[in-house]
Parts: structure tokens; sequence; C-alpha cells
């Protein structure tokens, strides 16, 4: 089995976990390759990391898993870098939360018998297209988490205009407004207030960034729906961000957002389902006033 090992930056007390779920992965005979960034990260000694075949890129079936080492970040760049592949993406926590890389890299001998074994799942999750036209050129990308319009200001509030499908949904003040998948609802949606989706959730959720009316609400919708983004205000440019990537943008924009063809694929065991993860990361249920 050909596995690929993705990372990005990695601070020096986990270098050592890290080389050790490599190290294990090779001692279990699979296939080995690895980001070539994260190799000259690494910076290791070991031989048999050193010698790894590096590639800089996903081609279509040229792997059949791609480990993320890092944490959720990581795993979102992970995404950029084979959503259009299809390629299954297993996330190995060595950040904080962990909804995206939900597996523990000290259970890496239970992880590695059960990939052998084919003891895990498949899941698909949503991910967004949108598109900006300026007066030259079509900008375009990709978000597995959020889209977000917000105002570059900090003291002037902006005026959002939504559209849901052909349709006018309303007007509001603000300093942003997100849109999200299901997989982004457990991240910036969640401290928006929103509420959390499962990954299986066909809808996405329109949320805005601190309204200037207490009548604004975030709003859950079909993800066959088409949504409409236009952004007005005085003294500011505007920040147009899709996960952990964002540009400036002036004039007054109009995004268009939608539910992009491709998919990212996720590889999960028994024992780290979305549920599961809710109730560890999050505490969910636990009664605070034992």
């Amino acid at each position: 089995m050909k596995i690929a090992v993705f990372g990005t930056n990695i601070s020096d007390e986990y270098k050592s976990k890290a080389e050790e779920v490599i190290h294990s992965f090779i001692a279990n005979g699979f296939d080995v390759s690895i980001y070539k960034d994260f190799k000259s990260a690494l910076d290791s000694a070991s031989f048999s990391i050193g010698n790894l075949p590096e590639f800089t890129e996903i081609k279509e079936n040229s792997f059949d898993i791609l480990l993320s080492l890092g944490g959720d970040g990581t795993f979102l760049k992970c995404a950029h870098l084979c959503y259009a592949t299809n390629t299954p993406i297993l996330g190995i926590n060595f950040g904080k939360l962990g909804f995206l890389a939900q597996t523990n890299p000290d259970d890496i001998d239970f992880i590695i018998k059960d990939i052998q074994n084919k003891k895990f799942s498949i899941r698909q999750r949503t991910v967004l297209d949108f598109s900006y036209t300026t007066d030259k050129e079509i900008l375009n990308g990709i978000g597995l988490n959020e889209i977000t319009l917000q105002k570059s200001n900090t003291v002037k509030l902006i005026k959002i205009n939504v559209y849901v499908g052909k349709e006018f949904l309303c007007s509001f003040w603000a300093d942003g407004v997100a849109v999200s998948t299901p997989t982004g609802s457990t991240g910036y949606s969640l401290s928006l207030g929103a509420p959390i989706l499962a990954p299986e959730n066909h809808s996405l959720i329109i949320t805005p960034i601190a309204p200037h009316t207490l009548s604004m609400r975030p709003i859950i919708i079909p993800d066959t729906e088409t949504i409409t983004i236009e952004a007005t205000g005085e003294y500011t440019d505007f920040l147009l961000s899709n996960d952990f990537l964002s540009q400036t943008i002036q004039a007054n924009p109009s995004v268009v957002i939608k539910k992009s063809p491709h998919t990212i694929s996720t590889v999960e065991f028994k024992d780290s389902s979305f549920f599961c993860t809710l109730r560890q990361k999050l505490k969910l249920g636990i009664d605070i006033r034992k």
C-alpha cells in the first residue's frame, strides 16, 4: 500500500514522535513517500527518512492514503493539496482540538493494524467553490471549512446583501459573513454561535460575523443552493478568506459560493468517529455542576 506523508512546520517537541509514526509505517512494509517541505522541516538524521521518495503534488491514484501529521490547520492544507484527486486523508493529531486530525499518534500500532486489516471507513466531506469577478479576471478557490467575507477596517461596519439561489434573503450591517460546510461547523462557525452539523449533513450554514442587530441569526440551507454575497462599505477594503488562505479585495465585491463537485475523503476508525470526537473534545454532556 502506498502511503504519502504530509506536514508543515512542526515544533521540536513533536519531531521525534512524527519520525516514530513514519518509521512504524516503513517497518510494517508500507511504500512511504514524504512531502518535500515537511522532510526539510523534520531535518532528520534518520537514514530511512532521509532516503524516502519526495513529492510536491498529489496526482490521481498515486497514493492509497495521505497521512496528515499535525493539527487541523495542517489537515486543511493537506486537503487543498489533494482535493481534486479524492485521495483519502488520515489526520494524525499533533495539535490541540483535532476535529479533523482525530487520531492519536500514540495509537499508531493499532492504526497500522486496522489499515492492514482494512478495518476503516472512507467518509466524504463537502467542499465549497467560490468565485469573485474583478475588472481583469475571475478569481476562484475552494474551502473545506468555510468561505468568509469581512471588512479590513477595524472601525466601520459593512453592509452585506445575501442571495440564496436567485432569491434575495436579507441585508444586514456587520463585520462580515461566513458560509460554512458541516465540516466547518466545528471551526470558525462554532465560535460565531452557529450550530454543529454532522459531516454527512447536506447543508450549509450562513452566519453573520458580529451583526449590528439581534435579529440576525445563523441560517441553515440545503447545499444544492448557490449563495451570492455582496458587500459595500466606506473607508475599507474587504478580506476574502477560504480556510487558511486570505486575500484583500477592493471595490464592492460580489462573491458566488456553491457546493463543489469535488469532495474530501477522510479515513475514519470505529473509535474515532465524529460523535466520539465531540464527546472528547467539547466535553459534550458533561455536568460541570458536580
